[in-house]
């Protein structure tokens, strides 16, 4: 791999930015419907959403550390080993996730009744998360498969199992939440169940095509083939994937907080901050892409010995990046009536999100530049040093938020632009880290 081009960062950037992005693309299409019921179900659905996100985040995270792991092999041409690493990062998700799945059932009402304050938007986030919770599994298993295929950089099977989900996820959307093809209509319960129903499909379509349809052309990798458990590989695994689990919680978890301090300044706030959480996950489509592309090819260039291609596939991806952005917040901004309505035909919440829309902007292209950065050091191995990173920025994140909300009454633009402040913080530290130049040392 001589030189790094936009056109490599892009072939593997582009399956992944339609196809990594499932979760959000389940989260717009709920919004979207659950927008032309009630402004309680719209904000029970962002707070539940949020919470059931960042749970989930504790498994793409570590499914992080396992594309790491992958990359490096493959650079190194250790294609056997990869296999292993899949079946270890099988027997870590699915028990963790039957875990989860337990306490949450069983705890999370008890959980969220000491963060929501109102009994309305709490009963419907309770019903949210009962359906909610079945995809778990599914989803974990999802992102085994997707980091599998984004380290060995053949990403287009992404795309399909990422058209599936949503396909189903917007069909029962449509049936489950309304009431038509013979369903009930179960509102923000239908919703629910529709994402899980659809997380089914999308793991059932990665066992199709790993283990039936392209059986033979991935022998070589050893998947499913002697499969064995070996306590130090499963150590080096937990000892990469574990921070960067963790540190994708904590990210997500701060976003809940925010949620929650919105959810103090009044429903119509969290309402209108549920579509501006659907835009926010619009803008930042491209970042989930570029930055998987950049996590692979940083591990692949240091597992070849070309450890400083790291800075020329940090800087196009980020350059990739902030076009991307831009140009989607320009046509939402030039059309944001017709925007608005896709989510809600309450005028009142429509012009509200338009107010804020800026804010929005801002810390969406502030917040993906520093993903970029971000992702260069997991990349590079050292997800201790991220989630040191990440502890800090959230810490100061949250501290910022309450306070805004609770002691300086902000009002709701001026608490958006704080996730902006978040992305300038942890571009600074990334590049700090990255300048000392300590991250070649790293083994894998």
């Amino acid at each position: 791999m001589p030189s790094i081009k936009f056109s490599r960062i892009w072939k593997i950037a582009y399956p992944i930015l339609v196809g990594n992005v499932a979760q959000n693309l389940l989260i717009i299409t709920d919004t979207a419907f659950l927008g032309h019921l009630d402004a309680i179900s719209l904000g029970a659905a962002a707070l539940g959403g949020v919470f059931y996100m960042a749970v989930m985040m504790l498994g793409l995270g570590f499914s992080i550390g396992v594309q790491i792991i992958v990359a490096r092999r493959y650079g190194e041409e250790r294609y056997e080993s990869i296999g292993a690493v899949l079946h270890h990062a099988l027997f870590f998700m699915v028990p963790f996730a039957l875990a989860l799945w337990c306490l949450l059932r069983f705890s999370g009402d008890g959980i969220l009744s000491h963060l929501v304050k109102s009994p309305d938007v709490m009963n419907g986030v309770g019903q949210f998360l009962n359906m909610r919770i079945w995809g778990i599994c599914f989803g974990f298993i999802i992102y085994v498969c997707q980091s599998f295929f984004v380290g060995i950089a053949r990403t287009k099977i992404i795309l399909p199992v990422t058209c599936t989900i949503v396909a189903v996820n917007i069909l029962l959307d449509w049936a489950m939440i309304f009431g038509h093809l013979g369903f009930e209509a179960t509102g923000i319960r239908g919703a629910a169940l529709a994402s899980a129903i659809s997380e089914m499909s999308g793991a059932a379509v990665y066992f199709f095509y790993i283990c039936i349809l392209r059986k033979q052309d991935f022998r070589r990798f050893g998947l499913f083939r002697k499969i064995s458990y070996s306590a130090a590989a499963m150590r080096n695994l937990v000892k990469i994937s574990v921070p960067a689990s963790l540190q994708n919680f904590l990210s997500v978890a701060s976003w809940f907080i925010f949620f929650a301090m919105v959810e103090k300044i009044g429903e119509q706030e969290l309402a209108i901050s549920n579509i501006g959480r659907s835009l926010y996950a619009i803008f930042l489509l491209p970042v989930w892409g570029f930055s998987a592309a950049v996590n692979s090819l940083v591990s692949y260039s240091i597992g070849c010995r070309k450890p400083l291609l790291i800075y020329p596939i940090t800087g196009k991806a980020a350059l990739i990046t902030a076009l991307s952005i831009l140009l989607m917040e320009g046509l939402t901004w030039v059309f944001s009536d017709f925007v608005t309505s896709i989510y809600t035909n309450i005028p009142s919440l429509g012009e509200a999100t338009v107010v804020i829309m800026p804010a929005i902007c801002i810390s969406a292209l502030v917040f993906g530049i520093s993903f970029i950065c971000f992702n260069t050091i997991s990349g590079t191995g050292n997800t201790h040093i991220s989630l040191f990173i990440e502890i800090i920025a959230t810490c100061i994140y949250v501290a910022i938020c309450i306070l805004s909300v609770e002691v300086w009454h902000w009002g709701i633009m001026y608490v958006w632009l704080i996730d902006g402040f978040y992305g300038v913080m942890m571009i600074i530290a990334s590049l700090i880290y990255l300048g000392m130049g300590k991250w070649m040392k790293r083994k894998v």
